[in-house]
């Protein structure tokens, strides 16, 4: 099994932008209530369970992975920017960026939100 959430934080987490800007506000599914949300926060959030794929001999040996990336900040050019770095690191564990997603301000929360949606294929050979 791979845990393409922690693959995904762990990249994310190593890029200079992302972790400058983000710090450990870099969360699975939800941001706590307990979390500063004046600041800029990264959430992944899988979308639909692994789907196995490519078999051989009756066994899988990829998974295909969905999984959102939302990045919210009380300045817009930052969630662009953050955003760009993020495609830039899915890109390079093999994700794609797919159509649709959300770029919206919030006025009841002061917030901008640009979610987008990846998808892309993991290898299960030595697992």
């Amino acid at each position: 099994m791979i845990d393409i959430l922690n693959v995904i934080y762990t990249t994310l987490s190593k890029n200079d932008i992302i972790h400058t800007t983000c710090e450990e506000r870099i969360k699975y599914y939800d941001f706590p209530g307990t979390g500063d949300s004046t600041k800029t926060f990264l959430l992944i959030i899988p979308l639909d369970v692994p789907i196995p794929t490519n078999f051989s001999s009756n066994e899988s040996r990829m998974e295909d992975f969905l999984v959102q990336i939302d990045v919210q900040s009380n300045d817009r050019l930052i969630v662009k920017k953050i955003q760009d770095e993020v495609r830039k690191e899915m890109k390079q564990i093999g994700f794609g960026q797919l159509a649709g997603g959300l770029d919206e301000y919030f006025p009841e929360t002061g917030r901008f939100v640009d979610a987008r949606k990846y998808s892309g294929l993991s290898y299960k050979l030595y697992q």
